[in-house]
């Protein structure tokens, strides 16, 4: 009974802090988004501005399309479809776009859904006492861009519900002695890969912990693995060619119709924006086609995992708070303006390597490390989204408290107390330091970016 009253007010009290922020966010751009308006796609072009992400749920909401990157996303459009279709049937009757309102109610969902998931992996499978797994939770809720990722209108509060739902039932059937059927790999993956290409690569990584040589058994792999890759990036580049493709041939029409008219704009563009945010933030790319342009070897490795990776990600720079690196002059790279900051990121740094260290035997600490591999791989290797790498925290914060669950699962006596004592200290240092600077920011009013382009 009491781990049910733990679950239970645990996930209360997750579902009230992320329902104040969507609430904030819909009346920050209630007055903006929510008419029905022919230049729609413009005003979120030139008013939504929160960091890196994207309005693309607002987007589809509004008009249902192709408005994600298919090839990333192959599936995500078509899980939009309904809530979409909800929302053309208020906007009929009612003259009234919802889709600030429909967007909220998703991540805010995605939001309860992951914290009783993360609390079931750590409670049950790690073997945390119930009041400890929901420390180490509300800890997690605490970082400052998993409270960004569950009021932003984009795809990582879906992302992050899937990963941490495949690493629970995988984990779950481990820890029974037995692994999941074929069929059920195969529809994890098409789910966390639908919505997220690349993070299909999780349930694979999870599955293979889980395995051992046996995932490589020619009938599983062809079957759970080869089969549902294909079907995921075939559809990615179907609906790239039935969708895509047809506009990239207009446009490109277009422009040969217009080469002489094109061409002068180009270059006059080239001198009018040669100082704009997106042409200085953004770093020496590997080569300029296909999605090599995406690349950056310039950044700096080191400062970005000191300043971004592992600390905007989870305590806001003081200045610039959700500033846009493309949209605004952010610096790329911000410097805390106190040390006691980077002594708040060491802390958690040491608690964590100590955490890999205590868990370093448990395959379920393993299924999550392999697993943000890739990640690390495409964003600190390769540079994909280097310049904003903190709105991608959905997609590798989890291994952190994860991990720091070994720590309290092997502490006793006096250590268990101090660790608790040190664990309850970081989330509310970073409950209040995160929530006081977005408290601050959601009453800001919105800055447009038209005179860019009028």
């Amino acid at each position: 009974m009491r781990e049910k009253q733990v679950e239970k007010m645990l996930v209360t009290v997750v579902a009230v802090l992320l329902l104040v922020l969507n609430v904030l966010m819909v009346m920050k751009y209630d007055a903006v988004f929510s008419v029905v308006a022919a230049d729609y796609a413009k005003r979120l072009s030139y008013l939504f501005h929160v960091s890196g992400f994207d309005p693309n749920n607002y987007a589809i909401l509004t008009e249902w399309g192709m408005k994600y990157d298919v090839l990333r996303h192959p599936l995500l459009p078509y899980l939009m479809a309904l809530p979409a279709s909800v929302n053309e049937v208020v906007m009929s009757l009612f003259g009234f776009n919802a889709a600030l309102y429909i967007s909220a109610m998703i991540v805010w969902f995605s939001g309860c859904v992951s914290a009783w998931l993360l609390y079931r992996i750590i409670h049950r499978l790690v073997g945390v006492v119930a009041e400890d797994a929901a420390l180490l939770t509300l800890l997690f809720f605490s970082f400052a861009y998993i409270e960004v990722t569950f009021f932003v209108p984009d795809h990582f509060s879906l992302s992050l519900c899937l990963i941490l739902l495949s690493i629970y039932l995988i984990g779950r059937a481990a820890q029974k002695g037995r692994v999941l059927k074929t069929w059920q790999t195969a529809l994890l993956f098409i789910a966390t890969a639908g919505v997220t290409l690349t993070n299909g690569v999780k349930v694979f990584a999870a599955e293979w912990i889980a395995r051992g040589r046996r995932f490589f058994q020619w009938r599983y792999f062809l079957l759970a693995v080869v089969v549902p890759s294909a079907l995921m990036v075939g559809a990615g580049m179907l609906e790239e060619r039935i969708y895509v493709y047809p506009k990239q041939q207009e446009q490109q029409r277009y422009f040969e119709e217009h080469k002489a008219e094109m061409m002068a704009k180009a270059r006059q563009n080239h001198q009018r924006y040669k100082h704009a945010p997106w042409v200085i933030h953004k770093g020496k790319a590997l080569g300029q086609g296909g999605l090599l342009r995406w690349t950056d070897i310039s950044t700096s490795r080191w400062d970005t995992m000191t300043e971004n990776l592992w600390g905007e990600s989870i305590q806001f720079h003081e200045t610039h708070v959700l500033d846009d690196v493309l949209t605004s002059y952010r610096p790329v790279l911000l410097s805390y303006q106190s040390v006691w900051r980077y002594a708040v990121s060491l802390l958690l740094l040491l608690l964590f390597v100590a955490g890999i260290w205590m868990g370093r035997h448990h395959h379920l600490l393993w299924m999550c490390l392999l697993g943000i591999v890739p990640d690390a791989l495409m964003h600190l290797g390769l540079g994909f989204a280097i310049n904003e790498v903190y709105i991608m925290a959905a997609h590798w914060l989890y291994v952190v408290p994860i991990a720091l669950s070994f720590l309290f699962v092997r502490a006793h006596g006096r250590w268990l107390l101090a660790l608790r004592g040190v664990t309850l200290a970081l989330m509310v240092y970073l409950v209040s330091h995160n929530l006081a600077l977005l408290f601050d920011w959601m009453q800001q009013p919105i800055v447009s970016t038209a005179f860019w382009y009028e």
